[in-house]
């Protein structure tokens, strides 16, 4: 897939550290979908885990990891993730927060019984 735009509904230079933080972007590639990621820095990870030591369920899967947050390395993550498999991981990465869970359920029900009747 090719990305045809990529949208910052917060400017990067309203960035006070762009090796810890983290960003939404709003992707449109070339099947017409304008896809909702979030560009983090591993630095921000680390700072978001806190005192935990592990990650809260949910955020890390969706998260386009990057050295720091500039134009040049955003673009060029998202359009390797864009390019890869058809865009399966940006997919993947928008549909973490996108997906009902029923949805996601029966996806996974469709995935067991194709694999089932493999063995049969």
């Amino acid at each position: 897939m090719k990305v045809l735009n990529i949208e910052y509904p917060t400017t990067l230079d309203k960035i006070e550290d762009i090796t810890n933080d983290n960003i939404d972007l709003f992707v449109t590639l070339d099947d017409g979908y304008t896809y909702t990621l979030v560009v983090s820095t591993l630095k921000n990870i680390g700072t978001l885990m806190g005192d935990r030591g592990y990650s809260e369920p949910g955020w890390p899967q969706q998260l386009i990891i990057v050295e720091k947050l500039t134009e040049e390395l955003i673009k060029k993550a998202v359009e390797a993730y864009a390019e890869d498999s058809e865009g399966r991981y940006l997919k993947v990465s928008y549909l973490t927060t996108s997906i009902e869970i029923e949805e996601m359920n029966q996806a996974l029900e469709r995935i067991r019984k194709m694999y089932s009747d493999d063995e049969d």
